[in-house]
């Protein structure tokens, strides 16, 4: 793997990190370290969401496809190619557009919504993950 690519056990590690934080009942937690919790579901949602694209993309170059330097044009082309199927799709964007909210324009009042949808866009996230082939010389496993 060339230096700056993003390798599947990166995005495999991001994945099943991304899943231990969803892991616990943060009911019974006092407020500031709910909060605290919450706030790194989400930082490992952002970081998870760009390994995946580029993950993705990656796998993309390496059938020596042409795709677009964007997230969503990446899910364009793998919804062609079968990796997203068609019905994630709107789930795969609304997942992306979660994440532009919390790294753009960071509102407390819209992150409630964006932690319900959190085990949603891993499941999204793990289920193409699954299909893809590995990008180039890469080894997976997840």
């Amino acid at each position: 793997m060339a230096s700056g690519e993003i390798g599947a056990g990166n995005l495999r590690r991001a994945l099943q990190g991304f899943a231990a934080a969803l892991e616990p009942d943060l009911s019974d937690y006092p407020d500031t370290i709910r909060d605290l919790l919450e706030n790194g579901r989400i930082q490992k949602f952002e970081y998870t969401v760009e390994l995946f694209w580029k993950y993705v993309r990656s796998v993309l170059i390496s059938e020596q496809r042409l795709v677009p330097n964007s997230p969503k044009g990446v899910l364009k082309d793998a919804v062609a190619c079968g990796y997203l199927f068609e019905g994630e799709y709107p789930a795969a964007i609304q997942m992306y557009d979660d994440r532009n909210r919390c790294s753009h324009c960071y509102q407390q009042e819209i992150i409630p919504g964006i932690l319900v949808r959190l085990p949603a866009h891993l499941a999204v996230m793990q289920a193409v993950f699954g299909r893809l082939p590995p990008a180039g010389e890469d080894e997976r496993g997840f």
